[in-house]
Formats: structure tokens, C-alpha cells, sequence
């Protein structure tokens, strides 16, 4: 190669490897914009139709937080929001998948569902809905039955972040 075309090689490359990249339509996460005048919401509390308790204050603290730490909404009171965040948690199974050799069960996995509704808060018309979103994760067994409920507990409060993730993020790219 002569030595010119060595010069402008890298760059070359480098202009095609961006091309290539931004035509594939890759951006960050949660950054769409909505209208000018979306600007705050409000985040209620999650309707629980399980018998787990306080799952639904992982998800309202997981929901706050993810919101608060984007900033691409202000959270605030329901009376002064322009968007309001709702839903159920309508199920949470929690089986064996794995077992010892002497039939133990040695990990567990649990999944948790829930429909959210993201509604205008004045027209109370519905902005963006998602039914039957599902997050699941395992967790391992121990013979000390506290021991198993914590770890369920922080399975929960792990999927809980990563609902709250995907529902931020679906408000902005899939309006």
C-alpha cells in the first residue's frame, strides 16, 4: 500500500465504522423525546393481586428512583403531573429448577408479571400501556429457610429494578 493511502487508512475505517453504527439504528437507552408539554409524572403505587407482600413498594421505590435518576421526567405529585405511572402486579411464580443429586432443590427461579398504564393525568387518556410484562431471575438454595425467603426477597427486589427500567425506557422509545 503506498504510503499516502496508509495515512488516510485509519480514518477511512474509522468514518465506516461510525456510518455503520449510527444506520443501524442504535441509541441510548430511554432518551426518545415526548411532547413539549410532558414534562412531569407521577408515580402511584402498583396494584398487588399476589400473595407476596411489599413487592409492590420494591416496584413504587424502583419506579421512583429510575424516573429521578434519568431526569428526562420530573417526578412529583399527582396533582402537579402531567403524566401518572400505574399498573398491577398480577402474578409471581417461584419454582425448582435445578436439584441436588438426593432430589434438593438446589436453585430457585422467580417470575414476576405485571400490566402497567401510563395515562395523561388530565384527559386520563391512555399514553402508553404494556400488559404481561415479565422479569425473572434465579436464585440459590440454602438448607436455612430465612436464608431462602431473603434471597427471594432480593430476587424480587432485583427484577423490581429491571421492571422499572424497562418501563421508563418503553415510555420513551415505544410511544
Amino acid at each position: 500500500m503506498p504510503l499516502r493511502q496508509q495515512k488516510y487508512f485509519p480514518f477511512i475505517v474509522l468514518s465506516l465504522l461510525l456510518l455503520l453504527i449510527s444506520a443501524c439504528g442504535y441509541r441510548l437507552r430511554g432518551t426518545g423525546e415526548l411532547r413539549q408539554d410532558m414534562n412531569k409524572v407521577a408515580i402511584s403505587s402498583f396494584v398487588n393481586k399476589t400473595f407476596e407482600s411489599r413487592v409492590e413498594n420494591d416496584l413504587y421505590d424502583a419506579l421512583v428512583g429510575e424516573f429521578a435518576r434519568s431526569k428526562n421526567l420530573q417526578v412529583v405529585a399527582l396533582a402537579d403531573a402531567d403524566l401518572l405511572v400505574s399498573g398491577t402486579i398480577t402474578a409471581i411464580d417461584n419454582y425448582s429448577i435445578s436439584y441436588s443429586p438426593d432430589d434438593k432443590t438446589y436453585e430457585y427461579r422467580v417470575v414476576m408479571t405485571v400490566d402497567v398504564v401510563v395515562t395523561e393525568a388530565r384527559s386520563q387518556q391512555v399514553f402508553w400501556s404494556r400488559s404481561a410484562m415479565q422479569e425473572v431471575e434465579e436464585y440459590k438454595a440454602v438448607d436455612e429457610p430465612l436464608t431462602i425467603d431473603r434471597r427471594k426477597q432480593a430476587a424480587l427486589k432485583r427484577i423490581s429494578q429491571v421492571l422499572a427500567e424497562n418501563i421508563h425506557d418503553g415510555l420513551f422509545t415505544d410511544f
